[in-house]
């Protein structure tokens, strides 16, 4: 019999699809260069982030349909892979494997020569990750760390754990290990409840530790968050002068890096043409987020790889010539 009394249900609950190889997806990225997302969701829980109420708690893809994209990408012509998801180092805990294990499968993968990692949570870079990124090639040395904030109170309301001792114990140890080693972070200002001494902090911090790459945010309130309804919420002038003088800072520490490498060879991945010569990016710089390196006496084609030796630096881009 038919029932004439049915009534539709929507049924709602946290989201559980996951990307995988065989998913159909258009490369939108340049035909050299290309993201991997080998994860969704997050349960990292930052009291900021509506993520894990909008994409449900963290799940890895599988070792394998990471490792046959990458195998798809690289047959199309890709060269350098970045690794993303909320928190990549988080990879495979929930599927008995791990980030390091995908890395020694992924650096086989033939015509990929360059494997870059996004969005490291601190706590979570150990030795074994480190050890890879030391000893092999294709693993850049290049540490993506969006810290937030480094003052202990503004941690704890962001529920980020961990702490200013162990973030620079940390940075020490990657920069012991790692020869040339790339550090990049992004930085939230304006928190609710953050101090002018919190900022003070964060700033005498940056100074301190000096970071290759950093962008600066300001705090937007985003409903459904515990931050949107916490006290202190703080103006948005105050915010831009704070995000200003961290930024006007770390302009001054790049160019001072910048400069650090003139007459040194790095490796560049060929993106097109410009005004002054090649334009591209060396292995210290990611897709999107990072500076250029523009290089002149050298013809070579997009997606190509060269050697070339820096001869200047602005606050973000260098400039270099044949080596």
């Amino acid at each position: 019999a038919i029932r004439e009394d049915f009534r539709e249900r929507v049924l709602v609950g946290l989201p559980t699809f996951i990307h995988d190889y065989t998913t159909p997806r258009v490369v939108s990225t340049p035909g050299y260069s290309a993201y991997i997302k080998v994860a969704e969701g997050c349960s990292n829980h930052c009291s900021y982030c509506s993520i894990p109420s909008i994409r449900g708690e963290f799940r890895s893809r599988s070792e394998e349909s990471v490792v046959r994209e990458a195998e798809q990408l690289a047959a199309q012509g890709i060269r350098e892979i970045n690794l993303i998801a909320q928190d990549t180092t988080s990879f495979g805990r929930d599927r008995d494997t791990s980030l390091e294990k995908l890395l020694a499968r992924l650096v086989k993968v033939g015509g990929v020569d360059w494997i870059r990692l996004l969005y490291l949570y601190p706590g979570r870079i150990n030795d074994r990750l480190i050890s890879i990124m030391k000893n092999e090639e294709k693993v850049l040395p290049y540490i993506d760390l969006p810290l937030q904030h480094i003052s202990p109170p503004v941690l704890k309301a962001m529920n980020r754990q961990y702490t200013r001792a162990g973030v620079e114990k940390l940075i020490g140890k990657l920069r012991d290990e790692l020869d040339g080693v790339t550090l990049r972070t992004s930085l939230i200002v304006g928190f609710p409840g953050e101090t002018a001494k919190d900022f003070e902090e964060l700033l005498s911090f940056v100074e301190s530790v000096r970071f290759d790459r950093l962008g600066v945010f300001m705090y937007s309130r985003e409903e459904g968050t515990p931050a949107y309804s916490m006290k202190g919420q703080v103006a948005r002038k105050t915010k831009a002068g704070r995000l200003e003088s961290l930024m006007a800072a770390q302009r001054e520490i790049s160019l001072e890096k910048g400069k650090e490498l003139v007459g040194r060879r790095v490796e560049v991945l060929v993106e097109g043409m410009s005004e002054y010569g090649l334009k591209g990016r060396a292995a210290s710089q990611a897709p999107d987020v990072d500076g250029a390196t523009y290089v002149k006496g050298i013809e070579a084609s997009s997606g190509d790889i060269i050697e070339a030796v820096v001869t200047d630096a602005g606050d973000y881009d260098l400039f270099a010539e044949k080596a």
